[in-house]
């Protein structure tokens, strides 16, 4: 007994293949959280364009079976800002990943919102240990969202204790830091290195962030007569304890981290910046062979050179999208995706331990030249 085949008609196939093809791709989206206005607003700019490009760069991108989106989120900088935006991020349920934040405050206060969410944040910039050591204690709720790609600020203010007391032969140094959390966790790592070698803190000092005038502080310096000054904090106070410590005919060396690496520092302090030495995660991008592409496609794109962790941001980015290719905006697999990876890049090869830190920490000591208005590696 023959069987009569069913057929569906040409026009209707063509029909249903049209549908098919129109429909269009579901969408996810990589938030990019850090300050857009303000006096950081360079910096969130910055990781907000590195993330544009790695989403233009990326292989990965056209072939998924979603269509990607940055959307950037503006946190002022401010920590309970950040836990706001955060809510209104985790709450977006196309949202994959978080590029971000910028600062260690902002970071510290968004991963906890982030944790009960199981969004996961790839921080290209927040330094301090307390970013990810949280999510290792008890009262930790959630997974361990957040992993950062720079080194800590243990490793950072450590390895500028060392070059101090070692390559300085300072003794007695000044320590100031900014109440931030990045400025005081890297002040108190150098601190600790630098007594446990044998050298004197004097005095330890807090200032405020938008603080503007430091007579007081400087006068207190001049007579204590310390050997240097090691300041925890960012380039806009360290800009002008600068220029107001030359104007007082302070000539003692002046250390910092890589929050104080940025080119409005010779803006703020102009000649009184010469001399400044900085301490900053890796290599600067701009002395990294492997990033000459990155830094001339940033710079014809942009108009201006990579901000200081723009190419992290942009590597993060990278490993972001590679793991929303294969999953979306599923956020457990997302995590468990980033947390196992192993990308290689202009940085070498990233891996994350445990707690969401790198496992590769490398340190420069950059010397700020004035004339140039550029930060001179020193190997």
């Amino acid at each position: 007994m023959r069987r009569r085949l069913s057929l569906v008609p040409a026009a209707a196939l063509a029909c249903a293949c049209l549908l098919a093809c129109d429909r269009p791709k579901p969408l996810v989206r990589i938030a990019v959280a850090g300050p857009l206005t303000g006096d950081l607003a360079p910096e969130g700019l910055g990781m907000q364009h590195a993330m544009e490009m790695a989403l233009a760069d990326s292989p990965a991108g056209g072939e998924a079976s979603w269509r990607f989106e940055v959307a950037p989120y503006d946190d002022r900088a401010e920590p309970e800002t950040a836990a706001q935006v955060a809510g209104r991020i985790a709450a977006d349920p196309a949202v994959g990943v978080v590029i971000g934040h910028i600062t260690s405050g902002c970071s510290i206060a968004a991963a906890k919102v982030y944790a009960a969410a199981g969004l996961a944040m790839i921080t290209p910039s927040a330094t301090s240990p307390e970013v990810t050591q949280q999510q290792t204690r008890s009262d930790w709720t959630g997974p361990r969202v957040a992993l950062r790609i720079p080194a800590s600020d243990a490793v950072l203010g450590t390895y500028a204790a060392d070059y101090a007391y070692d390559r300085f032969e300072l003794r007695r140094v000044a320590v100031v830091e900014d109440g931030t959390a990045y400025g005081r966790d890297l002040a108190t790592a150098f601190r600790q290195r630098f007594e446990a070698k044998g050298g004197a803190i004097v005095p330890c000092r807090n200032i405020s962030r938008g603080q503007t005038d430091f007579t007081a502080l400087l006068s207190e310096l001049q007579s204590l007569g310390p050997d240097g000054l090691f300041f925890g904090g960012i380039y806009t106070e360290l800009g002008l304890l600068l220029k107001q410590a030359r104007g007082l005919g302070l000539r003692m060396p002046f250390l910092g981290g890589d929050g104080a690496k940025a080119p409005e520092l010779f803006a703020i302090a102009g000649p009184a910046a010469d001399g400044a030495y900085l301490a900053v995660s890796g290599v600067p991008v701009e002395d990294i062979p492997s990033a000459a592409d990155f830094v001339e496609s940033y710079r014809k794109r942009y108009g201006s050179m990579p901000r200081v962790f723009d190419h992290y941001a942009y590597e993060a980015g990278l490993i972001a999208i590679e793991c929303l290719r294969r999953n979306g905006a599923d956020r457990p697999a997302v995590l468990d995706c980033i947390r196992n990876s192993r990308h290689s890049g202009m940085l070498g090869t990233i891996v994350f331990d445990s707690k969401g830190d790198t496992l590769k920490s490398v340190i420069t000591m950059t010397r700020a030249d004035a004339k140039q208005k550029r930060f001179v590696p020193i190997y």
